[in-house]
């Protein structure tokens, strides 16, 4: 079995990286670098301010590119919605929802003129008219007061619904804390025990939806003005980046989801911007790999915490990024380049030694 050794003795001032590779329980063995170690340590870069994590080829590389190396809790943000989609999809598999059946069917939706209820897929891909935490009054530190000291939760978003959008989507959190109180409905369990139940299924340990807001955040200051438990079903899991890699592989070996309710989730509409449900698939060209990619990214941002969470279905791999830097640029798979697409080309691609 091969595991990274960490290297403990460059000091407290430089950054983390990858390291070479040891054969467990073998003093004697030379350490080897992975064909791609040079293209990735090149593309993430000295200046990375967070961290980076990649699952390839069976393994998963704790990759670390910021002064602390331990394994931090982060805000999930809205990777939270990523797992709420999954366990939507779970329900549709045991027959306890219809992606296409009215939302009103397992929840109450309060009236909007003449138009009709959302359907739960109209509710995973944000066309539900709901009311939008961000329209929230401000509070003094210019935050939303829904996500911190404001009326927030579900009965907030409930309280109100106008017209969806005639096309495309529009952003809201409200839609998935609405789809956190159907899940709780059909399954009659409160939805942070539902989270932790079917995580602990899959044998992912670690991660939980925030009870309250929490203190122990990676990078966080003390007066941090967001309180990440309010934003619940929509963005309010915590854990380590290895939480989320783990989360990954549940989903490519079939822990969570059957192959046909994956791809029935991962089937993206080009009308929305490639989005599936709770997250965006789409094909685009990596510097270094023949032909276009399979990717399937959900992103997830709160007050300066930025994270990108990248699962390539046809080779089984997963990288996910994490910064607390508001004004960090990842750039755009699909204009080929910008931070995620050299760092993603080279863990996906890079393999010249």
């Amino acid at each position: 079995m091969l595991a990274l050794v960490w290297a403990s003795l460059a000091g407290p001032a430089l950054a983390c990286a990858l390291q070479p590779v040891s054969v467990l329980g073998d003093e004697a063995a030379e350490p080897v670098r992975p064909p791609f170690y040079a293209a990735l340590d090149t593309a993430i870069g000295e200046d990375f301010p967070g961290e980076v994590q990649l699952y390839r080829d069976g393994m998963t590389y704790w990759v670390r590119s910021a002064p602390d190396c331990e394994n931090a809790t982060w805000p999930w943000a809205s990777i939270t919605k990523q797992v709420v989609a999954v366990l939507v999809m779970q329900e549709v598999e045991r027959g306890a929802l219809e992606l296409d059946a009215l939302a009103t069917s397992y929840l109450p939706f309060p009236p909007a003129q003449d138009i009709a209820a959302p359907t739960v897929r109209e509710v995973l891909q944000h066309q539900s008219g709901l009311r939008n935490p961000d329209d929230s009054p401000q509070d003094a530190n210019g935050v939303p007061d829904f996500y911190s000291t404001g009326p927030s939760g579900v009965e907030w978003c409930l309280a109100g619904r106008s017209a969806p959008p005639a096309e495309g989507w529009t952003y809201n959190n409200c839609d998935y804390i609405v789809l956190g109180a159907v899940l709780e409905s059909v399954t009659g369990r409160p939805i942070g025990a539902l989270i932790g139940e079917r995580f602990r299924t899959a044998g992912i340990q670690g991660p939980m939806l925030a009870p309250r807001r929490p203190r122990s955040l990676a990078r966080s200051d003390a007066d941090f003005p967001f309180d990440i438990s309010r934003y619940g079903a929509s963005a309010g899991i915590v854990g380590s980046m290895n939480d989320i890699i783990a989360f990954d592989r549940a989903l490519l070996d079939g822990r969570l989801l059957s192959l046909e309710a994956r791809a029935e989730m991962w089937e993206s509409d080009p009308a929305l911007g490639y989005m599936a449900l709770g997250q965006w698939v789409y094909d685009v060209p990596l510097a270094g790999c023949d032909g276009a990619v399979r990717i399937v990214e959900r992103r997830g941002a709160i007050g300066g915490y930025q994270l990108r969470n990248f699962i390539l279905p046809e080779t089984e791999m997963a990288l996910v990024l994490a910064v607390k830097d508001e004004n960090f640029d990842f750039g755009e798979l699909w204009q080929q380049q910008g931070r995620s697409f050299d760092i993603l080309s080279a863990a996906a691609c890079g393999d010249a030694t």
